[in-house]
């Protein structure tokens, strides 16, 4: 009996601690200071995924060496790897490039333009 009850306790006791490895992080997504808004966060390693709000915020389950993946339509996407410190401190702020954008081809003409006639008086 002592050992049934040995092993339930030692079994819910490594449970309880597996289970408390994940934690809720809280984080902000900005640009030039500026937040930015549907930025995809994705946690590589145990592959879920949130968008920050209209504040840049946003909340996502995490372990410790966890990497998360930011991206946007117009940045560059941002890797992140969860440190212990990161998970203490609970708060990561994460600021993203811009990515330029390339144009094809720009081609500069002249065109000649006729000068303008005199208008009839009623138009004047």
């Amino acid at each position: 009996m002592k050992v049934k009850l040995l092993t339930t306790i030692s079994f819910l006791t490594y449970q309880l601690s597996i289970s408390q490895t994940e934690k809720l992080i809280h984080g902000k997504v900005l640009s030039n200071n500026y937040p930015l808004k549907k930025v995809e966060v994705i946690n590589k390693t145990a592959k879920t995924s949130t968008t920050t709000d209209y504040l840049g915020e946003f909340s996502i389950m995490v372990k410790e060496k966890d990497s998360l993946l930011f991206f946007a339509k117009d940045y560059f996407f941002t890797r992140l790897k969860i440190s212990r410190e990161n998970i203490d401190k609970n708060n990561i702020t994460v600021n993203m490039a811009i990515r330029a954008e390339e144009l094809n081809e720009v081609v500069i003409t002249t065109m000649k333009l006729d000068p303008f006639k005199n208008f009839p008086t009623r138009y004047r």
